[in-house]
């Protein structure tokens, strides 16, 4: 018998955070490249994992200074400097900026890795993501892209309701909530194809859940100054499982992300994208769904990526994006946002 709502309790995201409890972490390594924002995000979630051996790889001294003594091995000067020999399970997690990440995995390659976590988008274009892809393959070379949104407990309830009731259309909203400082926080590289550098969050959770896109087509409007390529964006198609969709984005109004997911029993809405909204019908109201979290302190997505990566059990639970599937999504985002 199916629970209620009042009576509903989580149910894939607590299986797949109890599935991580289980499992042991304590004979895992990892060396993470790069110890900014995310790259902090990842040290915290081997902690969380209790993953004991840990390398460090800063291109500064100073963000090192941190991990004097507490049994993290740090190495500084930058990828270039890195000489280690890892272990045959080791995984090797790349935070770098943006425009090295490839190179970076490619030296992680070269010195014997053979896992890699690379911090999304890998590139801000399709063809040097397929290019890496190759490479990485023709060394036997694991390797993913670490799109979190795809891995956000949240989606996992969505994925198996999804699973059980069937989905039947998907609609997504890529408004961002654009700061007037940005030209001066990020590069012009990254601001002219910001499509690709931050709004495929959004696009890689809904075509996790229904498929890349097969067939779609679309239109744009306006321009913003470091945004040439346009600022509204509209548009739909099918998925490869033969799902249609829609989305729209709007960066001159109060729009924000969202994914909304239909199924022949329910209807289930992310926004924000960490939690999930489920309506049984025409006039019902959205109820939240509950979500559990292994660990709720490390964002979103982080520790179930690194867990997937260092345990099969996990692994085979969670689908993760492979760099062939993330050249297929910034094809589709190249698009979508009109870039060369």
């Amino acid at each position: 018998m199916q629970p209620t709502l009042q009576e509903a309790r989580p149910g894939a995201s607590a299986d797949l955070a109890a599935l991580i409890g289980s499992a042991d972490f304590t004979v895992g390594a990892a060396t993470i490249v790069g110890i900014g924002t995310m790259g902090r995000q990842y040290l915290a979630a081997l902690r969380a994992l209790g993953v004991p051996q840990i390398r460090i790889c800063s291109r500064s001294p100073e963000p090192l200074a941190a991990f004097q003594g507490t049994g993290i091995d740090t190495i500084s000067g930058g990828i270039e400097r890195l000489a280690c020999a890892p272990g045959p399970d080791e995984l090797g997690i790349i935070a770098t900026p943006t425009a090295s990440l490839a190179a970076a995995a490619e030296r992680l390659a070269s010195l014997g890795f053979r896992r890699l976590l690379i911090e999304k988008p890998v590139s801000l274009r399709s063809a040097e993501i397929d290019r890496l892809a190759r490479r990485l393959e023709q060394d036997g070379v694991d390797a993913v892209c670490a799109y979190n949104r795809v891995a956000y407990p949240s989606c996992h309830e969505v994925r198996a309701c999804a699973a059980r009731e069937g989905i039947t259309s998907c609609t997504y909203t890529v408004t961002e909530r654009i700061k007037p400082d940005w030209p001066q926080r990020f590069p012009a590289e990254e601001l002219a194809r910001w499509g690709i550098a931050n709004s495929l969050h959004v696009l890689s959770m809904a075509h996790g859940l229904i498929g890349l896109p097969a067939a779609w087509n679309g239109q744009r409007s306006g321009a913003l100054p470091w945004h040439p390529s346009g600022a509204v964006f509209v548009g739909s198609g099918i998925s490869e499982r033969s799902i249609p969709f829609a989305y729209h984005a709007d960066w001159g109004s109060t729009g924000r992300w969202s994914v909304e997911v239909h199924t022949r029993v329910a209807s289930y809405r992310l926004c924000p994208l960490e939690e999930v909204f489920r309506k049984v019908s025409t006039t019902a109201d959205w109820t939240p769904l509950p979500v559990a979290a292994f660990a709720p302190q490390v964002k979103a997505g982080i520790v179930e990526q690194v867990a997937a990566m260092l345990h099969e059990d996990v692994r085979a639970a969670l689908p993760l994006v492979s760099l062939r599937e993330a050249a297929a999504l910034t094809r589709f985002g190249e698009g979508v946002f009109g870039y060369r």
